[in-house]
């Protein structure tokens, strides 16, 4: 039985795809990372793949598409249109069972969530198949990235933890797929707690991701 596919949109060092990526090598049934996108042609995630593609003997693909490669007129953070289709088609000619965010530091297209995200007439999280990683609980820390999320929470003495949701067209406001908590330690300032969030994304992704798979694959069948 073919393993399920998954594409990872990201923008840095790809730590916590790398462990997803090694959790997934060793689980025969597992799904499995076929294509990186990357918006950022110096990110330490090209260097992580060329190591996992050698040690596990894969063969993950890892492409660079952003303004650059695709120029257009975009706001800051935002896909230009032709970046978003060169990703859109990227995907599409790949027949993915999942879209995975990992820490892509741009704002998806509405193209992109209408055709893998979240739509208002869905009755149903499986009827998606785009989900994105964020470092917080959620709605508290909606609109916020990386360590700016743990400074939020550390101020407003917020619960820490992080969260697994579809993607939306409104910013982190996809329905939640899974969420953990972390706990706050007395001494901890934003950059220990990201630590310790990233550190329980690392543990718990994995299955987390690949149990929507399963359970997104049951309702279809159900369906037909």
């Amino acid at each position: 039985m073919a393993r399920p596919k998954v594409a990872v949109l990201c923008s840095g060092e790809g730590t916590t795809a790398e462990a997803v990526i090694k959790t997934w090598a060793n689980d025969a049934k597992a799904p499995m990372v076929n294509l990186v996108i990357c918006n950022n042609p110096d990110a330490g995630i090209f260097k992580r793949l060329i190591g996992l593609n050698k040690d596990y003997e894969l063969v993950i693909e890892a492409t660079v598409i952003n303004s650059q490669t695709h120029p257009g007129n975009a706001k800051k953070g935002e896909q230009t249109a032709a970046e978003e289709e060169a990703i859109l088609n990227k995907i599409l000619a790949g027949n993915f069972n999942l879209v995975w965010l990992a820490g892509y530091m741009k704002k998806i297209g509405p193209k992109l969530v209408h055709q893998f995200g979240w739509r208002p007439e869905y009755k149903s999280i499986y009827l998606a198949m785009m989900l994105n990683t964020h470092p917080g609980l959620l709605p508290e820390t909606i609109g916020y990235m990386g360590v700016h999320v743990q400074e939020l929470v550390l101020k407003n003495k917020l619960q820490a933890g992080h969260s697994l949701h579809v993607v939306s067209e409104k910013y982190d406001e996809g329905p939640i797929v899974t969420e953990h908590n972390v706990q706050i330690e007395s001494n901890d300032t934003p950059e220990t707690l990201f630590e310790r969030v990233k550190a329980s994304e690392r543990k718990n992704l994995p299955g987390d991701i690949a149990n929507f798979i399963k359970k997104r694959k049951q309702y279809l069948g159900g369906r037909r």
